[in-house]
C-alpha cells in the first residue's frame, strides 16, 4: 500500500503541472484573441497563472475556513460530543498525524463526513448529525478512520490544490467565452486579416476557442480521475488503522442509502471531498464520477475482512 501511496503521490504532482499548463494554455489563447495579436499570448498566460496565485493564496489562508462555512460546519469540543471526539484522538493516533484534527458537526440528519487541511497541523473533520445518530461505534471509527486516511496521504492537500487550479481554468475560460460573445477583439482582428497574417491568425483564434470549450472538461477528467484512485488508498487505510475493514463497509452500505442531496448543504466543490458523494450516492464507473461505484468498496472491504457482500 505504501508503494500505492508513493505512486499516487508522484502522479499528483505531475497532474497539478499538467493543470498549470493547461491554465498557461488556456490564459495564452484567451490573450490571443483579446489581444488580437501573437505576442498577447504571453500576457494572456501570465494574466491566467496570476489569478491561479491569487485563489491559491485565498485558500491557503483560509480555505478551511471556507469549505466547512459553506456545508454550514461548526466546531465542537470534547465536551459537545465525547464519543466523536474520542475516535477521532484514536484515529490520529493509528495514523500517526503531528495534531489533533479539529472537529465539526453539520446539523442534517443525512449521513456522511468529509476532511480538509493543507497540511495535517492544520487538519479539520467534519461529520453530519445523521451520521452519528446511525452508525454503530465500529462504524463511525471506520468513516472517520477514512477521513484521516485522506489527511495522512495528503490528500486534502491535493484535492484543494487541484480544486483551485480547476476554478481558475473554468473561471478564465468562462471569461474568455463571455468576452468573444460580446465581440471583445473584434477590432484588432479585422485589421489582422487585412494585412498578410490573417490566415494563421484565424487558425490560431480557433485553436484557442476550442481551448476555452474543452479545457474545463479536460481538468474535470483529470481531477475525477485522480480523485477515484484516492478514496480506495483511504479505505485501505481505513482498514489498516482501525484492523476492522468491514466497519468501513457497513458504513459505506448505511451512508450510500440514505443520501438526499437536497437535505445536505452542499456544493460541487465540497461534494467530492465527502466520504459518499451526496451528489451521487451510489458513485460511478463513469469517468465523470468523483469516486468509484460504492458497491466496488463495499467488496474490496469485505475481502480484506474475509466477509462475502451481503
Amino acid at each position: 500500500m505504501w508503494e500505492a501511496i508513493a505512486a499516487n503521490k508522484r502522479r499528483s504532482a505531475w497532474l497539478i503541472a499538467m493543470l498549470a499548463a493547461l491554465l498557461a494554455a488556456l490564459g495564452g489563447g484567451m490573450g490571443l484573441l483579446v489581444g488580437g495579436a501573437p505576442e498577447s499570448m504571453a500576457y494572456g498566460a501570465f494574466v491566467g497563472l496570476c489569478v491561479w496565485g491569487v485563489l491559491l493564496l485565498i485558500n491557503m489562508m483560509s480555505g478551511e475556513s471556507v469549505l466547512l462555512s459553506s456545508a454550514n460546519a461548526r466546531e465542537v469540543s470534547h465536551e459537545d460530543a465525547p464519543q466523536l471526539y474520542n475516535i477521532v484522538e484514536e484515529m490520529r493516533i493509528a495514523a500517526a498525524l503531528p495534531a489533533m484534527p479539529r472537529v465539526f458537526i453539520m446539523d442534517t440528519p443525512v449521513p456522511n463526513a468529509f476532511a480538509v487541511g493543507l497540511k495535517p497541523e492544520r487538519a479539520c473533520v467534519a461529520v453530519t448529525s445523521g451520521l452519528l445518530e446511525r452508525l454503530s461505534r465500529d462504524e463511525l471509527q471506520g468513516v472517520i478512520a477514512h477521513e484521516l486516511g485522506h489527511i495522512a496521504n495528503r490528500d486534502t492537500m491535493f484535492m484543494t490544490l487541484a480544486g483551485v487550479t480547476l476554478g481558475a481554468i473554468v473561471l478564465l475560460a468562462d471569461m474568455g467565452m463571455r468576452i468573444m460573445f460580446w465581440g471583445g477583439g473584434g477590432r484588432r482582428r479585422s485589421s489582422n486579416n487585412k494585412g498578410g497574417g490573417g490566415a494563421a491568425f484565424a487558425i490560431m483564434a480557433v485553436i484557442a476557442i476550442v481551448l476555452a470549450i474543452l479545457a474545463p472538461l479536460i481538468a474535470r477528467l483529470l481531477y475525477f480521475a485522480c480523485s477515484r484512485q484516492r478514496e480506495y488508498l483511504a479505505d485501505a487505510s481505513a482498514a489498516q488503522f482501525t484492523r476492522y475493514p468491514a466497519g468501513l463497509a457497513h458504513a459505506l452500505q448505511k451512508i450510500a442509502s440514505q443520501q438526499e442531496p437536497k437535505k445536505i448543504q452542499t456544493n460541487r466543490v465540497v461534494a467530492p471531498m465527502y466520504v459518499i458523494n451526496p451528489l451521487a450516492a451510489a458513485g460511478s464507473a463513469s469517468i465523470f464520477g468523483t469516486h468509484p461505484p460504492t458497491a466496488d468498496r463495499i467488496q474490496r472491504l469485505l475481502a480484506m475482512q474475509g466477509e462475502a457482500p451481503a
